[in-house]
């Protein structure tokens, strides 16, 4: 490779690589990309959470979902106070996570008027 060649490649790589490294943090900021949803083996089938395709979702943001969460503050996972599927938390008197999970999932997807498949069952819940 010439001199000029091996500078113009370096300089690209110097400029691009504070990119690379921005949007990488990026998508590090929103959480894992799915999530496991732990129903002690007692409920219905339940796949694991797209837990990155909604934090990128415009509308929702963290706090929708995080709701105990302050700006700024990263968030708690769900679990952390919704610790059992039909009993609430002594510690916080956090509904047990069957419910809130139902209360929280359902709000949102009957807000999508144009897009019936998601108020449906199996939606969440799979065939």
């Amino acid at each position: 490779m010439s001199r000029p060649a091996a500078t113009a490649a370096w300089l690209a790589i110097a400029l691009l690589l504070p990119v690379g490294l921005t949007v990488a943090a990026g998508a590090a900021d929103k959480g894992p990309v799915e999530c496991a949803i732990d129903t002690n083996g007692k409920d219905k089938k339940v796949p694991r959470f797209t837990h990155l395709k909604h934090a990128e979702m415009p509308d929702l943001g963290c706090l929708k979902c995080h709701h105990t969460a302050k700006p700024g503050e990263t968030p708690k996972r769900c679990g952390a106070c919704h610790i059992k599927a039909k009993q609430r938390n002594p510690e916080n008197d956090a509904r047990g996570f069957k419910d809130a999970f139902h209360e929280q999932c359902r709000k949102c997807h009957k807000s999508y008027k144009d897009r019936p498949e998601l108020k449906k069952c199996k939606c969440c819940h799979g065939e």
